[in-house]
């Protein structure tokens, strides 16, 4: 059955059933991939997934069921089961069904040439990047995850309030990473590609980066105590944003999981320059949506600007608890999942000072590229962190020698406040739906541990 007449099919028959408003959610995804290690294909994957999430109001409540399969002798089984679900739900707050925007954002997020590139030639960039990388310095020993590869997905929401809205995307990416050595002491250095079109993609380019990255890791040694300022570079400040993005979700603040919430609207919470984004189009991101999983059209926001706290992310259930409305953040984790928040494609909006110009004020400091145990060391609630690191010691503004072994330690809110400068370096990680793009920041006073 096609997605159009299993809703309509579904629709009627939940009405029937009890339900007094109902939703269809429909996802499709394709994606293909090959990896090489040692002049061979090591993996192949070319994989689909699709199914639909029905979710309808039952006695009040909300109920959710999926399958993955749109066929006539689902339909009782799935309604069976959401009106199921719906009886075992017991928070007091009801979701509820959105009628509709007047007008949605224009997104340009498919490239129709992405498919005109066949699998030989993406499994040639692969053989070629790895030979290319292994070319480059006697030291490169290895050249492992050296992948191509590209997907593409459909969204679908329609609801018995007339809501009926369609979305694809696709995208390519590519990634390596190349292993050295050198007196027994073995580094290594990871770059990735992503990008709508494979014109834009060079896998020379791309090995060389690498190979430039894992060499630079060559000699590192620990470093002595100390507080000192600290520069993340563009991926380690993605990372480090990444972790606490859920900071700035509404829903986060209502349970006491993030200190930010609405009583603090319009509160200083960074320092003045600091303008933080949350758009739901982005040119510098892949991930750009129109709408939210519920719906919502998306938005261009500051959720900080000029260090003032203007907004939090918000799906409809936590914007209604709030009495605000949504700022198009819904999300669901596939078609079988439940209505979360996420963010859309935030960023820290750069400035006009280059890298080199960042650390060139820095006396002595440390450049952070790698982090390790984001997770396990990082306290959501609080905003405390410790990260394992590595990177480089910066003297007199100029980096000069690797370190490693080190743990850099602070407080994620106290970081907002003490960013000195950010740089323009900004760029965007995405992967589907959503993205985090950030540039190169300078941060000062934080806890660098050496061994």
């Amino acid at each position: 059955m096609t997605f159009d007449t299993f809703k309509t099919e579904i629709f009627a028959q939940a009405k029937t059933k009890g339900f007094t408003d109902c939703e269809l959610f429909h996802s499709g995804s394709t994606s293909f991939s090959v990896r090489v290690l040692n002049g061979e294909i090591s993996e192949y994957k070319n994989t689909s997934l699709e199914g639909v999430g029905f979710r309808g109001t039952f006695n009040g409540k909300m109920g959710y069921a999926y399958t993955e399969k749109m066929a006539p002798e689902l339909i009782n089984p799935l309604l069976d089961n959401a009106a199921a679900n719906a009886g075992i739900i017991e928070e007091e707050e009801v979701e509820k069904l959105y009628k509709g925007d007047e007008s949605y954002p224009t997104v340009n997020s498919y490239n129709e040439a992405l498919n005109n590139i066949d699998a030989a030639q993406k499994i040639e960039w692969a053989l070629e990047m790895e030979k290319y990388a292994k070319s480059l310095d006697p030291r490169v020993k290895m050249a492992d995850y050296c992948t191509v590869a590209n997907s593409e997905g459909a969204m679908s929401i329609a609801n018995s309030h007339g809501l009926d809205l369609a979305q694809k995307q696709n995208m390519a990416m590519a990634y390596i990473i190349a292993r050295v050595e050198e007196n027994g002491v073995t580094k290594s250095g990871y770059e990735y590609w992503n990008g709508r079109d494979f014109a834009d993609f060079c896998y020379k380019t791309l090995a060389e980066k690498a190979v430039k990255k894992a060499l630079s890791y060559l000699g590192a040694s620990s470093m002595e105590s100390g507080d000192l300022p600290v520069v993340f570079d563009n991926s380690s400040t993605k990372d480090l944003f990444g972790v606490f993005s859920g900071v700035f979700m509404a829903e986060n603040g209502q349970k006491g999981f993030s200190m930010l919430n609405k009583d603090r609207l319009g509160e200083v919470v960074a320092a003045p320059h600091i303008v933080l984004r949350d758009d739901g189009v982005c040119d510098k991101s892949l991930g750009s949506m129109a709408f939210d999983a519920e719906g919502v059209a998306t938005q261009q926001k500051a959720v900080i600007e000029n260090g003032v706290l203007k907004t939090l992310l918000y799906n409809l259930k936590s914007a209604a608890k709030d009495g605000v409305k949504s700022t198009g953040n819904a999300s669901k984790a596939g078609f079988g999942g439940a209505i979360g928040t996420s963010v859309n494609n935030l960023y820290l909006q750069p400035s006009e000072t280059s890298f080199q110009d960042l650390i060139k004020p820095v006396e002595k400091g440390v450049l952070i590229t790698e982090m390790a145990g984001l997770h396990s060391g990082a306290n959501a609630v609080s905003g405390d962190f410790s990260f394992s690191a590595d990177g480089f010691l910066i003297e007199n503004g100029a980096i000069t020698r690797p370190i490693e072994q080190i743990t850099v330690a602070g407080n994620f809110y106290e970081l907002l406040k003490n960013i000195e400068t950010v740089g323009s370096d900004l760029r965007f990680h995405s992967m589907g739906t959503g993205g985090m793009g950030m540039p190169s920041v300078l941060v000062n006073g934080l806890r660098i541990s050496g061994m």
